[in-house]
């Protein structure tokens, strides 16, 4: 069974196609939406009701970024990027899509609109997190980095088990490849990973890091990423690659590691967008929106303002 994701992800979720709807230009406040004997529903009267719901204050400040994303990025993100991607999450959810868009308060058109807003804010952050490829942070980056490590694991899923399982490969004697075939919830016992590898979680990297050619660790506890639940590894060293004492090195790892670090920091991805809006001297003229952009303006002190 594949694994489902949300159909909005990090900065922006697009909640309300109504809402934005409401905000066309195409349609004038005095239109009707609905009429009934004697009354109608206009596009002012939608306006007013939906502008200070989560769903509309959402879809403004969707329609802000986007706006100010595609004027200073759109050339950098093609459509073949944003059909790839819309593409993949068909994939993923199969038959349920259509169910799960529904869901979402999205239709096909508002969720690949979505993923383009998503695409340009990526470059954005990516290209600034580029800037901070400097000696210095290369340096930082250096004294975290721990060089290649060959190890063997054994994952389980139930405490009482790791720990049974820990006492036969500390036992005299002890074939750890062998027992770990026998126990371990996956396939793979046989791993070769630095710091910056992502195939299995960071405590279990810390201990291997730890551990002397030959040496097993204690049980080790992390969490599945998936279903949240608690999980349990032993893991011995093979072997251990000494570290060279010039950080050139590892320089196209610690570009890695660095660039990522960047794009998952929720706090540099806010002053990238925050510098764009200031870039496009973006003001709020009604202030029942007036907060959308405060996890911005935090940032910088001053990326937007609301007229009284």
């Amino acid at each position: 069974m594949k694994k489902q994701t949300k159909l909005y992800t990090g900065v922006i979720t697009l909640m309300s196609i109504l809402t934005l709807a409401a905000c066309s230009q195409e349609a004038s406040p005095k239109d009707n939406l609905v009429t009934m004997k004697g009354d109608a529903i206009t596009v002012s009267d939608f306006y007013k009701q939906a502008k200070d719901t989560t769903a509309g204050q959402q879809a403004m400040l969707t329609l802000v970024l986007e706006r100010v994303f595609e004027e200073q990025y759109g050339k950098n993100v093609s459509d073949k990027e944003v059909t790839k991607a819309y593409n993949k999450q068909v994939d993923t959810y199969g038959s349920n899509f259509s169910a799960a868009l529904t869901s979402a308060g999205m239709t096909e058109e508002t969720y690949k609109q979505q993923i383009r807003v998503e695409k340009l804010i990526e470059y954005a952050v990516e290209k600034a997190a580029k800037k901070e490829l400097t000696d210095a942070n290369y340096q930082k980056a250096y004294e975290k980095y721990s060089p290649e490590v060959s190890t063997q694991v054994i994952k389980l899923d139930d405490e009482k088990k790791a720990k049974s399982t820990l006492e036969q490969v500390k036992a005299e004697g002890a074939d750890f490849a062998k027992i770990a075939k026998e126990n371990s919830a996956e396939k793979t016992i046989d791993y070769k990973f630095d710091s910056s590898d992502n195939t299995l979680p960071t405590e279990v990297k810390d201990a291997a890091f730890k551990l002397k050619e030959g040496e097993t660790s204690e049980v080790v506890q992390a969490t599945d990423m998936t279903t949240y639940q608690p999980t349990y590894y032993i893991v011995k060293t093979t072997k251990k690659e000494a570290k060279n004492s010039d950080w050139k090195t590892y320089k196209k790892r610690l570009t890695e590691t660095i660039l990522n670090e960047k794009k998952a920091d929720s706090s540099f991805q806010n002053k990238v967008i925050a510098a764009a809006l200031e870039k496009a001297n973006v003001k709020i003229k009604d202030k029942s929106f007036s907060n959308i952009l405060a996890n911005y303006n935090a940032t910088t002190g001053s990326s937007s303002s609301a007229s009284k």
